[in-house]
């Protein structure tokens, strides 16, 4: 019990730590595609947020996995898969196009996380749940 607690501190310092360290600089508007980074390549805008959306889903995934007992690792999984899912549905181009389903995935990824925090996790009934949810409110919202 005690390496497992040690364990759980060590990862959810080193992905929080991860979450911390600064993306490179943008030299670039938010409406190009591309940007160079500190060493002249060209990164993908929108790449970099997701990858970034992981890892700090990871680390409250982490933290929430230690703070409620529960499997550390499957809640860090769960969260990276939360974080990155949120923002690829936030920077993507099609889901502005269409207002209702990107209310609809964001319902699914709220959904899966409320689901993955109960003991009996059906996390596919909660992205079901979730999802119907969302898109009822942007069929009213829209």
């Amino acid at each position: 019990m005690r390496t497992k607690g040690l364990w759980s501190i060590l990862l959810v310092f080193t992905v929080l730590l991860g979450s911390l360290v600064s993306m490179p600089s943008a030299q670039a508007y938010r409406h190009h595609r591309y940007y160079y980074d500190q060493n002249h390549r060209m990164v993908d805008y929108k790449t970099g947020k997701i990858l970034k959306g992981g890892l700090v889903g990871a680390g409250i995934g982490a933290g929430t996995g230690l703070l409620m007992d529960g499997n550390v690792g499957r809640n860090t999984l769960i969260g990276a898969g939360l974080g990155a899912g949120t923002q690829a549905v936030r920077y993507s181009s099609t889901m502005r196009r269409h207002p209702v389903v990107k209310t609809a995935s964001y319902g699914a990824l709220a959904g899966v996380g409320v689901s993955s925090l109960t003991r009996r996790a059906n996390l596919g009934r909660g992205a079901a749940v979730g999802s119907l949810l969302g898109a009822g409110l942007g069929v009213l919202r829209n």
